[in-house]
């Protein structure tokens, strides 16, 4: 074989040689050279550091603070409302109803008002028993007047709610306070009545003559003449001190709500709540006031 022939099959088999595979090719050490290069080049990118802003911060720990001082007292008054909520839903559920009462600056002073009515009603009744001192009888008829408007009370009351003490008690029991609160006001009237029909009686004696009756021996004459049966004047001063009870009775019976405890729950739940939105005002305030401090001070950075 000729030195050409050999030549040309060492080319043709020079050109049909399979390629070495990539693999091969990427294991070489500087194969892999480059991704270690490439991994130094590339570091990782981290943020920029912010710079701390000295005026946002201190806003911030004083927003703190103004919500740290109140925070025991919100927690507290927010649990005494759910409590005052809780109790009148429970009462609510129970009468399927609103509370019906008054408030305590009309049926106090009202009541005031119909005691110290009773003065001029009941002081003559007690002229002949305090003789040497008028002032004293003032004073006596001053506390009747407040004993039976305290009569009166708790006569309206009891009216007013007897329908739910009764279901509680018994109704034989809230029938017994009823006609023995009634028995004590028309026994006292009646007395009264007595007493004044007396003293008219001495005021026009011709034989013991008022002026007599006022200032010696004539009294105990006088108070022996007392007749227990009224007369005509005993009786119009009877209804007259019974008409000024009966005010005194519708109005503690329409100024009281017919369950014992929704009057009061409904005054705390009221209270309460009033508390809490004023609680709440206050911090409201105190950090709108933060707010126009902190916007001052970057309107002033600003400038």
């Amino acid at each position: 074989m000729s030195t050409d022939a050999f030549g040309q099959k060492k080319d043709a088999f020079a050109v049909v040689q399979p390629k070495a595979p990539e693999s091969s090719r990427d294991s070489s050490p500087q194969s892999e050279s480059v991704p270690a290069a490439l991994h130094a080049e590339h570091l990782p990118d981290h943020p920029a550091v912010e710079t701390a802003d000295p005026l946002k911060d201190d806003h911030a720990r004083r927003v703190g603070v103004i919500r740290t001082r109140f925070a025991s007292r919100l927690e507290a008054s927010t649990a005494r409302v759910d409590r005052a909520q809780s109790t009148w839903d429970e009462i609510h559920g129970e009468v399927n109803r609103q509370p019906r009462y008054s408030g305590p600056w009309f049926y106090m002073p009202f009541m005031i008002l119909l005691a110290i009515a009773e003065v001029p009603i009941n002081r003559l009744s007690f002229e002949l028993f305090f003789r040497e001192s008028p002032a004293i009888a003032l004073v006596v008829s001053l506390l009747v007047g407040g004993v039976l408007v305290v009569l009166s009370h708790r006569l309206g009351v009891a009216l007013g709610r007897f329908e739910y003490f009764s279901k509680q008690h018994g109704w034989g029991r809230e029938t017994a306070q009823v006609v023995v609160v009634t028995f004590l006001i028309g026994a006292l009237c009646y007395g009264l009545s007595v007493l004044r029909q007396g003293f008219l009686a001495a005021a026009v004696a011709p034989e013991i003559g008022f002026a007599d009756a006022m200032n010696g021996g004539g009294a105990g004459a006088a108070l022996m003449s007392l007749e227990p049966a009224l007369n005509l004047e005993g009786w119009i001063f009877l209804f007259i001190n019974l008409a000024v009870v009966l005010v005194g009775v519708l109005a503690s019976y329409f100024c009281h709500d017919a369950h014992p405890d929704f009057q009061k729950a409904d005054v705390e739940r009221k209270r309460a709540e009033k508390e809490h939105a004023k609680l709440k005002a206050h911090v409201a305030d105190a950090e709108a006031a933060e707010q126009r401090r902190y916007a001052n001070q970057l309107r002033r950075r600003a400038s």
